[in-house]
């Protein structure tokens, strides 16, 4: 792995794509190296994009969190799981599929923006984003219509998100017993996969290959960067690090966002 503070190894960068839970911030609190680091960046008119995994905002939401934390951006900066698996169902089904969702109201928007029919009658297609009231009752009635032949998608894997005080479960949670309990595996649409990786790419108009990928998980961030050709940095400000040998690395570690070098 490449020292992290070598200025020597960092390659030319016109982009930035990058995470924001364990990254810009945790939970309700911003990371102020991270907040001064994208200042700085915008200063220096290096556009950067914001591809979350975490359903239950909109981008307009998350614009607003981070104008409250004096970064200034727009929702073009945003490329959210919940707008990415709405469009990604659309791309195969028909409007008005019927459609059962477990997530939050920003997901379910997303859904009806597109057009779909959001039911638990004879679903089609069942999404799962993070959702904090989850019930077992909603388990079992996404169980019930991927066996009866519903397929399921869900907006992330993610198994733990970072918060002000730790960590709690992540929508990888509930979609791995739902997944496990069908006997199916899920269509992801969120990071590894590099569905949001591309439409941050086609938003920013910057090479790939001069374009970085900032994140805090290892399977989830780094992988994605990884599979879309980016070069990778993992901060270790959000979920700690595991040690999968199977996983690609990434390119650069550091422990604030600050010991970045940014070559132009």
């Amino acid at each position: 792995m490449a020292d992290m503070v070598s200025t020597l190894a960092w390659p030319r960068i016109t982009g930035i794509v990058s995470d924001l839970d364990g990254v810009v911030y945790r939970g309700k609190n911003a990371i102020e190296d991270a907040v001064e680091a994208f200042k700085a960046w915008q200063a220096e008119r290096i556009p950067f994009c914001f591809v979350t995994n975490n359903s239950t905002h909109t981008a307009g939401d998350v614009v607003s969190k981070l104008r409250g934390f004096g970064l200034e951006a727009g929702e073009e900066n945003v490329v959210t799981s919940a707008v990415t698996a709405a469009k990604m169902i659309r791309q195969t089904y028909p409007a008005g599929t019927r459609t059962y969702v477990i997530g939050a109201p920003s997901l379910k928007k997303a859904i009806t923006d597109a057009e779909l029919e959001i039911t638990d009658k004879q679903p089609c297609v069942v999404v799962m984003g993070l959702d904090r009231e989850i019930t077992y009752e909603k388990l079992t009635i996404a169980v019930d219509a991927i066996l009866k032949g519903a397929v399921l998608i869900g907006t992330n894997p993610d198994l733990l998100l970072p918060t002000q005080t730790g960590f709690e479960p992540g929508a990888g949670a509930c979609l791995t017993a739902v997944s496990a309990a069908a006997r199916v595996k899920p269509i992801i649409v969120g990071k590894p996969e590099v569905h949001m990786i591309e439409a941050a790419l086609s938003q920013l108009g910057t090479d790939r290959a001069s374009t970085l990928m900032i994140g805090d998980q290892i399977p989830t961030d780094i992988q994605a960067g990884k599979r879309a050709g980016l070069c990778s940095v993992l901060v270790t400000t959000g979920v700690p690090p595991i040690d999968d040998p199977s996983l690609l690395a990434p390119d650069f570690t550091v422990s604030s966002l600050k010991q970045i070098f940014l070559k132009r």
